[in-house]
């Protein structure tokens, strides 16, 4: 298969498992607008306020800790299927599943905190598959990414929460993975 239509077919299937499922979710049980419930229509530009100084905040950070402190050349040399794939695509998505819905539904049955480290969790375990497959379980990377992806997550839905915008932390997320693909 090409690689176009190979990122073309994975972002179908990524879509598919993991959006269609959660859009007919809010329309069939909730009864609700997808677009107004999973906070992709309100406080557009609140989120994009946030989103901008968390990622300021964020790509200060990166860049001093890969450039400066770790020394590490980046690589702008990002293919089609990482860029629609890894970079546009997973922000969307998973924020749209981890945040705009279970994030939200949690918080129906718990206190924000519990609500979030569960999303948190669960946002956590969906990177295992991915670290086997690309053969990075293994210490001490796995321990720093496992505390990583944890972390963000309770980032993300704290932003989530703060700005009632799911536009802030799919910004953030999509920011995140280019720049961890740029300097990995």
């Amino acid at each position: 298969m090409a690689p176009l239509s190979k990122a073309i077919t994975s972002a179908f299937v990524k879509i598919t498992i993991w959006v269609i499922p959660v859009i007919l979710l809010v329309q069939l049980i909730e009864k609700r607008n997808p677009v107004s419930y999973l906070g992709l229509r309100h406080n557009f530009s609140k989120g994009l306020k946030w989103a901008g100084w968390f990622s300021l905040a964020l790509v200060t950070y990166l860049v001093v800790l890969y450039l400066v402190i770790l020394n590490k050349p980046f690589n702008i040399n990002t293919g089609f299927n990482e860029w629609l794939n890894t970079i546009i695509l997973v922000g969307i998505i998973e924020e749209i599943v981890f945040r705009g819905f279970l994030l939200r539904k949690f918080m129906e049955k718990f206190k924000f905190w519990k609500a979030n480290t569960i999303t948190s969790l669960l946002f956590l375990s969906i990177h295992f598959p991915i670290w086997f497959y690309k053969g990075l379980f293994e210490l001490p990377y796995i321990l720093s990414s496992m505390i990583t992806a944890f972390v963000l997550g309770i980032i993300f839905g704290f932003i989530y929460k703060k700005t009632d915008s799911l536009w802030s932390v799919i910004v953030i997320h999509s920011l995140y993975n280019l720049l961890i693909s740029i300097f990995n």
